[in-house]
């Protein structure tokens, strides 16, 4: 039986693709599956993620900001240790911050199976900018990527080409990078309607982290409350005060706000909704070169999408010969928008998403055997 361990130091339940890795993993039989993440914010308001089968520990306790750096003390030799008494053949880490304990395990154990996953593309610039610990602990993962690594993998090809141009690794084989969109699990897409006509009375959502300034939401609600055959609901745990501040001044029968909902809801939240939003300005290059989770999670569940024209990697899902449609949509611009010809079904057919996370951490298994 082959022993895996993850690591991912931001708490899973904020991070759907971690929890949906780590549940694939724990149904592998022939797998044997330790994590080690951070404990949940309370004021984030979510259920917390458990799997009977897995041991998911939280080293370190919640303290205040003058006192964080204990957390990151006791989270990163508490995992260490784990790591030292478990001894897994495989050790799998997310992001940048959850890199100190893996490496310094394959620094002891020269034979172990080191593999690095990134939600998100982070320039050597926003390195530089950002927190001294993460700049620390990615001067050790530049030393150790030509020779110590098995799999390095991005969300996408542009993310993956910015990120090997970044750091010159040309001498490494090809085989090592690796392509893992974060796809909702296959299940969701048979909860979805087939839903043949034209709605009457358009019903928009929006679900995820919200921000004012980084998103398209005054342009959104502005335009929402000149039509009278348009609704909008916003589910966010993660939003700032400029945003929250917005919507508690916009008509309540025309655009709601709902807080947070937990990823495992977000079926049976979406099933009463027509079309999904995603709505980024191009305020990084992590945004312009990304498909957002929300775009894969909306298609699976019967929605079509609306997704920002900023966003230019997401322009190679656009589906507007079948339904649900994904369409890009300029929402500096939304007074232009002919949205009755967006959401019609006219001319066009049912077709159910092929996105789900099944179809690509298959290649995790592969390596890992």
């Amino acid at each position: 039986m082959k022993k895996v361990f993850v690591v991912h130091f931001q708490p899973l339940e904020a991070y759907p693709p971690g929890m949906n890795f780590v549940t694939f993993l724990s149904k592998q039989h022939d797998i044997k599956l330790r994590v080690s993440s951070s404990c949940l914010r309370s004021d984030l308001k979510l259920k917390p993620f458990k799997l009977d089968a897995v041991r998911i520990s939280r080293p370190g306790v919640k303290h205040k900001s003058y006192f964080r750096w204990v957390d990151y003390v006791v989270y990163y030799l508490s995992t260490l240790i784990q790591l030292l008494l478990f001894r897994p053949d495989t050790v799998i880490y997310f992001e940048t911050l959850s890199s100190w304990p893996a490496l310094w395990y394959k620094k002891i154990r020269r034979n172990v199976r080191l593999m690095v996953h990134y939600h998100e593309y982070v320039s050597p610039k926003q390195y530089e900018q950002g927190m001294k610990l993460s700049r620390f602990m990615h001067k050790m993962e530049i030393k150790m990527y030509p020779k110590g690594f098995s799999w390095i993998s991005q969300t996408n090809e542009e993310r993956m080409a910015m990120f090997r141009r970044d750091h010159h690794l040309e001498s490494i084989k090809e085989s090592v990078f690796k392509i893992i969109p974060n796809y909702p699990p296959q299940h969701w897409i048979t909860q979805n309607r087939n839903n043949s006509s034209s709605p009457s009375n358009i019903r928009l959502v929006f679900v995820g982290s919200l921000g004012y300034k980084n998103m398209y939401l005054q342009e959104l609600t502005d335009w929402i409350q000149s039509k009278n055959d348009i609704e909008l609901d916003v589910y966010a745990y993660n939003i700032d005060q400029e945003a929250v501040a917005l919507l508690n001044k916009c008509d309540i029968n025309k655009i709601r706000f709902h807080g947070g909902v937990d990823y495992d809801s977000l079926p049976e939240v979406l099933k009463k909704y027509d079309v999904g939003i995603v709505m980024y300005k191009p305020f990084s290059e992590n945004t312009i070169h990304a498909v957002s989770n929300k775009v894969f999670e909306y298609l699976a569940c019967g929605l079509d999408v609306w997704f920002s024209t900023d966003m230019s990697y997401s322009f190679r899902y656009i589906r507007d010969n079948v339904y649900p449609k994904v369409l890009p949509v300029d929402f500096s611009c939304l007074p232009a928008f002919d949205y009755k010809g967006a959401i019609s079904r006219k001319g066009v057919v049912y077709q159910p998403s092929k996105y789900y996370y099944e179809t690509v951490y298959i290649q995790f298994l592969e390596v890992i055997r």
